[in-house]
């Protein structure tokens, strides 16, 4: 499949659903659904060598379940032990399979978000993401030419690749867990109103196990900063909303697929974050159409992003620190 017909795959999905979730559940749900949209078509055609439906139903059952877990516990110490938790399996099972590595890391941007909404909110939003989710899913399905795998062959591939409990994993998985909850906890200590970006924008822009960790992480802020400027001036021209809101959802689906190909950190994180924000914050403007894109996401962005740089240079340095060992090991023998 070529990167174009993806592009136009991926936004035909996410307009279908629309149109479909808006008749059953309203535009606050039809907004959910194009996120999971993106999920759903992400975590399906990250595996690019198998195709496996019931697999990547489970990666979407899992989302759910976190998604409801979050909304569930609340902004409370369950809620910061679970994030705290969380980043030691990402590291574990990072890097195994694809599909898997994106179901770890939207889990724990669902279960933040699902944290922070009302029960009528909370409603739309499960609606949106079954919704998008099956419909992408079958769509996915119908038209890939891969190979079919069963469940079993998925699991013994998972096992195989599997990295042992190692010290050097451990301090980086604290030391992105620590990295992660500094986001949330500085956000709601300035009284940001949507706490929810500056821990998304660290979730997104710092992935673990990476050789140029330093670099691509800059390179993924300054990505996430750009878009942020772009979506504060576009949906605070308020005469254009919220056709322009819906246009640069649109456009940002079209590049997705396109960014996957470009050796550009920080076109791909504008493609990737300009239309996760841009649903984020329409579903919001469609709750309050007074509501402007506030000052607030700019600093928020660079709280996530700070955080993100400073995590990865640690994290550098744990990795470079192991290799030092490992190799004085060597020499030993």
């Amino acid at each position: 499949m070529t990167k174009l017909s993806e592009s136009f795959y991926l936004t035909f999905c996410i307009m279908i659903n629309f149109i479909i979730t808006y008749y059953i559940a309203g535009i606050d749900a039809t907004l959910w659904s194009s996120l999971a949209t993106l999920h759903s078509y992400t975590i399906f055609n990250k595996a690019n060598s198998y195709r496996n439906i019931s697999y990547s139903l489970f990666c979407s059952i899992f989302i759910f379940f976190i998604s409801f877990l979050g909304y569930y516990l609340g902004v409370g110490i369950l809620f910061f032990l679970f994030l705290f938790i969380s980043p030691f399996f990402y590291y574990q099972i990072y890097n195994i399979d694809s599909s898997l590595d994106m179901s770890i890391k939207y889990s724990m941007i669902f279960f933040i978000i699902g944290s922070t909404l009302n029960k009528p909110d909370f409603d739309g939003y499960m609606i949106g993401l079954l919704v998008g989710t099956v419909i992408t899913l079958l769509f996915c399905y119908s038209i890939s030419t891969r190979r079919k795998i069963s469940l079993f062959q998925i699991k013994k591939y998972i096992l195989l690749k599997k990295d042992t409990v190692s010290l050097s994993l451990l301090k980086q998985s604290l030391v992105y867990s620590i990295g992660l909850l500094a986001c949330v906890l500085v956000s709601r200590g300035i009284n940001i109103d949507h706490f929810f970006w500056a821990p998304l924008t660290f979730i997104f822009v710092l992935n673990p196990k990476l050789k140029n960790i330093v670099s691509l992480t800059r390179d993924r802020v300054i990505g996430t900063l750009i878009v942020v400027l772009i979506l504060y001036f576009s949906f605070n021209a308020s005469t254009l909303m919220p056709y322009i809101g819906f246009t640069l959802i649109a456009l940002f689906s079209f590049l997705i697929p396109i960014s996957n190909q470009k050796k550009n950190n920080v076109f791909g994180t504008v493609c990737l974050t300009g239309l996760v924000l841009s649903l984020i914050e329409m579903s919001i403007y469609f709750n309050n159409t007074n509501y402007h894109l506030l000052s607030e996401r700019i600093l928020e962005t660079l709280i996530g992003g700070i955080f993100a740089i400073i995590s990865s240079y640690c994290i550098k340095l744990i990795i470079k620190d192991n290799h030092s060992d490992v190799h004085e090991a060597h020499e030993k023998k």
